[in-house]
């Protein structure tokens, strides 16, 4: 048997299933001196994994501290997108909402928003550019009256 080294900071695992994507485990994060355990070790471990086929089963690890911001919301991994392998978010509907569907997280949301920003604010700097010589040019023609 193998000896694992200890690590400081274990992220969540999410175990889900192959074909819908529904979630079947979620493995808490662990701080301190603690051993990551193995996928064969949470198939013993988690008895909502030990009736499934490994096979069936699909595992994603997320970084300590990931999704902070959604949890901090009342989010809940719901579901793992088969394409991306992105957690799907169940988010608890205020009292005046409707609920929704799982979806992507809030914190993959404002990174794509915040990417999105920034390739606006180049695009916005090179049309300014563009119209800055576009004034000099048109400056250059016309003909000097002083």
């Amino acid at each position: 048997m193998n000896e694992q080294e200890p690590k400081n900071k274990i992220g969540m695992k999410v175990y889900y299933d192959l074909q819908s994507g529904n979630v079947i485990v979620i493995t808490p994060e662990s701080a301190g001196i603690v051993v990551e355990t193995t996928r064969e070790q949470d198939f013993k471990l988690y008895k909502a994994l030990d009736d499934k086929v490994p096979d069936s089963v699909g595992m994603i690890q997320l970084e300590y501290g990931a999704y902070m911001l959604d949890r901090a919301e009342g989010g809940t991994i719901a579901r793992v997108d088969l394409e991306t392998l992105e957690p799907l978010f169940d988010y608890q509907p205020k009292p005046d909402e409707e609920p929704q569907p799982p979806m992507i997280s809030f914190t993959f949301q404002i990174a794509e928003l915040a990417a999105e920003n920034q390739r606006l604010r180049e695009e916005n700097n090179t049309n300014q550019f563009a119209l800055m010589e576009l004034h000099m040019m048109l400056l250059s023609l016309m003909p000097n009256t002083g």
